[in-house]
């Protein structure tokens, strides 16, 4: 059972004295130890995993919006979804006048005098 005075965690004490009282045997508490030392670790793991998956995402979003921009596209990216709106993808063409527009509802390009609204485009 954990204890808790003033904001400090008394687990291992209790631990401790478990095992001075016979209450808790020498294997159950180094089978205890053992556990929180992994679960320790594994929560480190795993933040340090989810801390480079958004670093990745991060990267791959700056990498797309520099190659539209090269394109001379307008670029967005919100709510998990990315737009390009600009020239062909080869740079040739001709302009397209629309801008990016990103939100809850989707991923558009609307028109230079459309408002983009969650996602979609209205006049």
């Amino acid at each position: 059972m954990m204890r808790r005075e003033e904001g400090v965690d008394h687990t291992f004490d209790d631990l401790a004295s478990g095992l001075d009282t016979g209450a808790i045997s020498r294997g159950r508490v180094i089978k205890l130890a053992g556990a929180a030392l992994v679960a320790s670790a594994l929560g480190f793991v795993g933040a340090r995993e989810a801390d480079a998956a958004a670093d990745a995402e991060e990267i791959e979003i700056q990498i797309s919006k520099r190659r539209c921009k090269e394109r001379g596209g307008d670029f967005c990216s919100r709510s998990g979804c990315r737009q390009c709106c600009g020239r062909d993808r080869d740079g040739g063409g001709r302009r397209r006048n629309k801008k990016a527009c990103c939100g809850r509802d989707g991923c558009n390009c609307c028109r230079r005098n459309q408002r983009c609204d969650n996602g979609k485009c209205k006049r």
